[in-house]
């Protein structure tokens, strides 16, 4: 048997977004619904509206805070789900159904690591839906209207876009590490992962301040990303290595043989 097949690869992804379809369904609308919320409790919570005197300004600022806000609960989505990936194959009925597909463990992970990219998706465009409702409230009560989406992609400089993509790369290798989380611990991945990854994390980041204290900014900043996406692509692989490994038998807490 091939190690990749097409054909083969196709017929896994179809069974996954069957299986899985509710909780996808779910995961999207829970995010258009904490997105709605933020809009809601701004709008609710806080300067009394009697005391709004310029209007423009006031949705200005809640659309500012909600723009920060979504990227902060997207961010958090993003790990939580990649460390709820494999939560139904935690069960020996599960697992064992995944286990026995006639596909290669590649075409598997890489069906999944999909599935995980549609539910990534999902949750990133209901912000756009988010925002078109509360735009279309605004205009419905005669407010002035502005998108929250402008504050979602901040207008920065160019400087400032280099540190952005940096702390992107972080996320991705946060993201690939709670993906790797979730396919070691059987029982609460996402609080264990993040534990464990708060002590990794800080021990990188002191690592950072007293090896890197003197390089200039642009060059930190080139450096960092590369190493993060270094250590994106080792988590990713350590992640599938153990995924090779799956056992139907395992410890109560972790997937090892």
């Amino acid at each position: 048997m091939k190690n990749f097949d097409l054909q083969r690869f196709g017929s896994v992804l179809r069974f996954d977004f069957a299986q899985n379809r509710q909780q996808l369904l779910w995961c999207v609308i829970g995010m258009l619904m904490g997105y709605l919320f933020f809009f809601w409790f701004a709008h609710n919570f806080g300067m009394r509206v009697d005391k709004v005197t310029d209007w423009e300004l006031h949705i200005k600022h809640i659309c500012e805070g909600v723009g920060i806000f979504g990227v902060v609960c997207f961010y958090i989505y993003m790990l939580a789900a990649a460390s709820t990936l494999y939560w139904r194959e935690q069960k020996k009925a599960k697992r064992t159904a995944w286990l026995m597909l006639p596909a290669t463990n590649l075409e598997k992970f890489l069906s999944r690591w999909v599935f995980m990219l549609a539910v990534s998706l999902g949750g990133f465009l209901m912000f756009f839906v988010a925002d078109a409702i509360h735009m279309a409230w605004l205009w419905m009560t005669d407010k002035p209207v502005f998108a929250a989406t402008t504050y979602f992609f901040p207008q920065t400089t160019n400087v400032a876009w280099l540190r952005l993509f940096s702390v992107n790369c972080i996320f991705l290798a946060g993201q690939a590490f709670f993906l790797l989380g979730g396919i070691l611990f059987r029982k609460f991945q996402p609080i264990v992962t993040a534990l464990v990854g708060i002590v990794l994390f800080l021990g990188l980041d002191s690592f950072r301040v007293h090896i890197m204290p003197d390089i200039p900014y642009t060059w930190y900043h080139v450096m960092q990303s590369v190493f993060f996406v270094a250590l994106t692509c080792v988590f990713t692989v350590l992640a599938y290595r153990l995924f090779c490994r799956w056992q139907l038998a395992t410890r109560n807490f972790v997937n090892l043989p």
